[in-house]
């Protein structure tokens, strides 16, 4: 018996990153995938590298800012697999300028609603699609990719933390809404991932920054975030629900003191 046997999953932002390494933990674990993305040829190449190994995947082409796109997305999954059990709400603005935004005296209000648009108002319309469905089955989990930049201050990205701050709210608000009617919703903050995303705004000297805060011995990698949405969506984490799951290395869990510290002691 697998993890997520028969259990259909919708995966946003599924072509590449965290997106890709959840959906192939998914299908590895029995789930039939959903796979979705704003790059329709990523999205096959991860659905064929799905069916090469054995599991069962569609590829779609959806942009998340765009409601028709969401509607089709869960319209898609229903005609197709008859339910859905796991919506995994993990698609990001990759607007390069979000990774510039550093000079809040000349705040970028376009981006700012851009961000918002994507990163938080695309997951919490997929839900509105979404959910009738799971009411009717009595059941199912929700997840979003939020990030440790919505838990505190930061010096640059100044859309980016708030909208996952706002993310997190919706978060914590769908789980208590539903989650009297077998709907659990969580999120999970990640800390520093090693994706392509990270190597388009991080120098070298960054990343040796980011692992002396850490409070593990390696940065994190993709599959470290899709093992922590796999139990998610998983009967395991039955009892979880609005949680905001740090992955974060231990970056968070010491003082900012530690790594002077540390490199004093």
């Amino acid at each position: 018996m697998k993890r997520l046997d028969e259990k259909v999953t919708v995966i946003t932002g599924a072509g590449s990153g965290i997106g890709r390494a959840s959906a192939l933990a998914f299908a590895a674990q029995g789930g039939k995938v959903v796979v979705t993305d704003l790059y329709n040829q990523a999205a096959e190449a991860v659905v064929q590298t799905i069916t090469e190994t054995g599991g069962e995947a569609i590829a779609l082409k959806v942009d998340v800012g765009l409601e028709d796109d969401i509607k089709h997305m869960i319209d898609s999954t229903i005609e197709t697999y008859g339910r859905i059990d796991v919506l995994f709400n993990n698609a990001v603005n990759k607007n390069p300028d979000t990774a510039r935004d550093i000079d809040f005296i000349n705040f970028n209000e376009e981006l700012f609603h851009t961000n918002m648009r994507v990163n938080v108002l695309g997951g919490v319309l997929a839900c509105k699609h979404a959910l009738p469905h799971m009411l009717d089955q009595a059941g199912g989990s929700i997840i979003f990719t939020s990030s440790t930049s919505s838990i505190a201050g930061e010096v640059a990205q100044f859309s980016y933390g708030a909208s996952k701050a706002a993310l997190n709210w919706y978060v914590q608000t769908i789980a208590t809404t539903f989650g009297k009617r077998g709907i659990r919703c969580n999120a999970i903050l990640p800390g520093v991932i090693r994706t392509a995303a990270l190597a388009g705004w991080a120098n070298e000297q960054m990343t040796k920054a980011f692992l002396d805060l850490q409070n593990v011995p390696q940065l994190g990698e993709p599959e470290d975030i899709a093992n922590m949405a796999l139990f998610l969506a998983s009967d395991e984490s039955r009892y979880v629900n609005g949680a905001l799951m740090r992955v974060d290395g231990g970056m968070s869990c010491g003082t900012p003191m530690v790594p002077v510290v540390r490199a004093y002691l």
